[in-house]
């Protein structure tokens, strides 16, 4: 199950973005796609017919998803440990860039600091 599994854009983007990451490695984690680094899960992805969902590991954007989140306690929530969970309807388009952005500062969080180290500074 891979890029054929999901059909909406951002989900599909999301994927392409996080595989161009290094020894980033894709698999299952119950109903959603798991993208790892070193066995350290940094992106969860789902879809349905209700839309899609979303899950990062959150740091210095912590703050901000709870300031999000609390304008959507329905289907945004981010927990103690930093993990956010996103849902959105199958036509919603979440803020340009975003969600790019937490899943890079999730890589970053995730991956070891010799992995870290070979990227790009964050934008």
């Amino acid at each position: 199950m891979g890029s054929e599994h999901f059909q909406n854009d951002v989900i599909l983007g999301l994927r392409s973005r996080a595989l161009a990451f290094p020894e980033v490695l894709e698999g299952d984690s119950c109903v959603k796609r798991s993208f790892k680094v070193r066995k350290k899960g940094f992106l969860y992805l789902g879809e349905n017919a209700k839309g899609y969902n979303i899950m990062v590991k959150l740091g210095p954007s912590k703050e901000e998803a709870q300031a999000l989140a609390s304008a959507r306690p329905k289907s945004w929530s981010v927990g103690k440990g930093g993990w956010a969970s996103l849902k959105f309807g199958p036509d919603e388009i979440p803020p340009e860039g975003l969600l790019e952005r937490w899943m890079e500062e999730s890589y970053r969080l995730q991956a070891p600091k010799t992995l870290v180290a070979t990227l790009e500074p964050p934008r």
